[in-house]
């Protein structure tokens, strides 16, 4: 299953997920396609996203770090970047996503475009 989160509402991932059964057992892999304006590093991706989405992508991280637990799914982040951003992208990531990213159960994949 592949979610690109085109906007801010990251809610509607979480939502998704949780309509999926416990019984279902084709789900094997989920995909998450993060926005490429999420850029910036540290401190900031909370100010620069907002307190309520930022909270969406922490309920996000915990419901991720349950399906792995429940069923060994590893989430993958693709990002798509200029090359130069990889690291800022790193960061947000790891901002948005702490508990997976910390737990190492998370496979980022960058997509590098080149520079115009």
């Amino acid at each position: 299953m592949t979610f690109r989160v085109n906007s801010w509402h990251v809610y509607w991932v979480t939502a998704a997920l949780r309509t999926i059964p416990p019984e279902h057992q084709a789900l094997r892999q989920i995909s998450i396609r993060a926005p490429s304006h999420l850029t910036n590093s540290g401190a900031r991706v909370k100010q620069d996203v907002g307190g309520r989405t930022f909270q969406q992508w922490l309920d996000l991280d915990r419901f991720l770090v349950q399906l792995w637990e429940a069923r060994s799914i590893r989430p993958k982040v693709v990002t798509v970047t200029q090359y130069g951003e990889e690291q800022d992208m790193n960061n947000c990531i790891k901002c948005l996503l702490p508990e997976i990213t910390m737990r190492g159960i998370i496979d980022l994949v960058e997509w590098c475009a080149l520079v115009p």
